[in-house]
């Protein structure tokens, strides 16, 4: 293709400097934008701004204009952004006062770049990011997925403001246009990248937190799981439970948390948590093996041990040995710490490791040979001790109850 040759714009100039009033809307649309395409970005800017001044009626040039003051003082690097703060964000406040969100506008892009600036500064100021998400109509945002030149698919540009929004309103502590939000992202036709439709979950729960709203924030969070990186469900409903007085389903989260964890010197702040259950002497050796456990596990961190306590049985003990004795015990007496319960495996597959408990008046109780304490060989009819903690069906997408830390006590012969 022929490289277009730059258009002589002489006589717009000269009629420019005589009586820019004189220009009709395609003539001031034609200059400005061949002005910008020439590189000759401060001599848009000027013509655009006379234009506002004199050209009454005149809108065709606008986006043109937009783009000149973003090619000059928005696609700039950070570095000279942060010389001249202040100008820039003139600037984003100038081109979304003018410009439509539109094709062939600089108002998303010029967004875009503002949002990067605010985002990359630490810390981020969320007030500045949801201001300038606001400048923006989610709905007329596409909800194609971003896709480039190697074919990797990115999200959309509604799936991004959704994300980056509920994140911006929970910061700012507007709980429940968070929680809104949230509800209105779900009912988007989005295709979902990622872990952004759980992060929107997450700050919906957390939100719902604040709210006193703890139903519908613990099953927004058992529904989450540990799907979230850095972010520990366990901990979350931990807490959630504590600060609610559900001590005893605290309780078992965090010993089930126990459980499957196994052991580790990674875990230390688990064990603690642990301890803080055991400590007040329901079961004396139990609270001795913790104390120990913590003191071992401390001493080979090379942390400080001067708080600790423990006995001299287990002084010549390492922690590993000493955390499968703590183990031990603390199975053997989980009814001093978590309520128990007594039922019997009326079906069990042994080829998916899963099964069901008979449940008075209610569904029967699923259960997963994992979630045993010790390894045993499951049958049906088995008379079960266990515990129940809340979960998810995802295949329902309801909350649900299971069975975990199970063990068995004897075979009903007579069932």
């Amino acid at each position: 293709m022929e490289k277009r040759e730059p258009k002589d714009l002489s006589i717009y100039d000269k009629r420019f400097e005589e009586d820019p009033s004189s220009f009709n809307d395609f003539q001031a649309m034609d200059y400005v934008k061949e002005l910008k395409n020439q590189g000759r970005n401060d001599e848009a800017i000027e013509a655009g701004k006379t234009f506002l001044q004199v050209g009454e009626g005149l809108t065709g040039y606008i986006n043109h204009y937009g783009y000149a003051l973003y090619n000059k003082f928005i696609n700039v690097d950070e570095n000279q952004i942060k010389e001249k703060e202040d100008l820039f964000f003139s600037i984003v406040d100038e081109i979304a006062s003018l410009c439509k969100q539109e094709k062939y506008s600089p108002l998303e892009a010029t967004i875009n770049k503002a949002m990067k600036y605010v985002m990359n500064k630490q810390p981020v100021d969320y007030k500045k990011l949801s201001d300038l998400l606001d400048k923006l109509d989610v709905k007329t945002l596409s909800i194609e997925p971003f896709i480039n030149k190697a074919g990797k698919e990115y999200e959309s540009k509604r799936e991004k403001w959704y994300r980056i929004k509920v994140r911006c309103l929970y910061e700012l502590g507007n709980y429940r246009d968070c929680v809104e939000i949230a509800n209105m992202a779900y009912t988007q036709p989005i295709k979902w990248h990622y872990n952004n439709l759980n992060w929107v979950k997450y700050y919906r729960a957390s939100s719902l937190v604040q709210l006193e709203r703890y139903e519908e924030a613990e099953n927004e969070f058992i529904s989450l799981g540990n799907k979230i990186p850095n972010v520990d469900s366990f901990e979350v409903l931990y807490k959630l439970y504590m600060n609610t007085g559900k001590e005893k389903e605290a309780y078992t989260n965090l010993i089930y948390k126990f459980f499957t964890a196994g052991y580790s010197l990674k875990q230390l702040s688990l064990y603690e948590k642990v301890f803080n259950i055991v400590k007040d002497g329901k079961n004396p050796e139990v609270a001795a093996l913790a104390n120990a456990l913590i003191y071992k596990m401390k001493a080979e961190l090379g942390q400080d041990v001067t708080d600790c306590t423990i006995a001299d049985e287990y002084k010549e003990l390492d922690s590993s040995t000493i955390y499968d004795r703590f183990y031990n015990q603390l199975m053997e007496h989980l009814d001093a710490y978590i309520t128990r319960y007594e039922g019997k495996v009326v079906y069990y597959n042994k080829d998916k490791e899963f099964g069901s408990i008979y449940q008075e008046d209610e569904d029967n109780l699923f259960f997963r040979q994992a979630d045993y304490i010790y390894d045993e060989i499951v049958e049906k009819r088995d008379v079960v001790e266990y515990s129940i903690m809340k979960t998810y069906d995802v295949k329902k997408q309801v909350p649900t109850t299971k069975a975990i830390l199970l063990k068995t006590l004897y075979e009903d012969i007579n069932y």
